[in-house]
């Protein structure tokens, strides 16, 4: 059986962790914030440093677009759809934070014109003078 102890592992107690969640806790606190916040803040900076590598961000970019809001075919309520955008809006927040795309990449994703150009419908009339 190897040994657990080995130098070449590297363990951390449970009174490393308690140590650094009693930091935290501290930082929280005089920060008006959780300690849940700062993680997550401190998660989308380790990203953020990671993406600064051309391979490694197209690694990450495919590993996060795979948990992207997918549109359903049918939204059964008007709450349904809420939900649907709300989730959307947060996702691209979230990687526009972590600097995994651009803005115009997310807004490209999101138009609806962006494979079609747009067609005006009763522009003549709407805007016609009568003399």
């Amino acid at each position: 059986m190897p040994n657990q102890l080995s130098s070449s592992k590297r363990r951390q107690s449970l009174a490393e962790h308690a140590a650094v969640l009693a930091a935290l806790s501290q930082i929280a606190k005089r920060e008006k914030t959780t300690v849940m916040a700062l993680l997550r803040e401190a998660a989308r900076e380790v990203v953020r440093k990671r993406a600064q590598q051309p391979a490694r961000a197209e690694q990450l970019r495919a590993a996060v677009w795979s948990s992207a809001p997918r549109l359903p075919k049918k939204f059964k309520t008007a709450a349904h759809l809420a939900r649907f955008k709300r989730a959307q809006r947060e996702f691209d927040q979230v990687v526009l934070e972590m600097q995994l795309v651009q803005p115009q990449d997310v807004q490209a994703r999101n138009s609806i014109t962006a494979h079609r150009r747009p067609v005006l419908l009763n522009f003549d009339r709407a805007h016609a003078s009568s003399l």
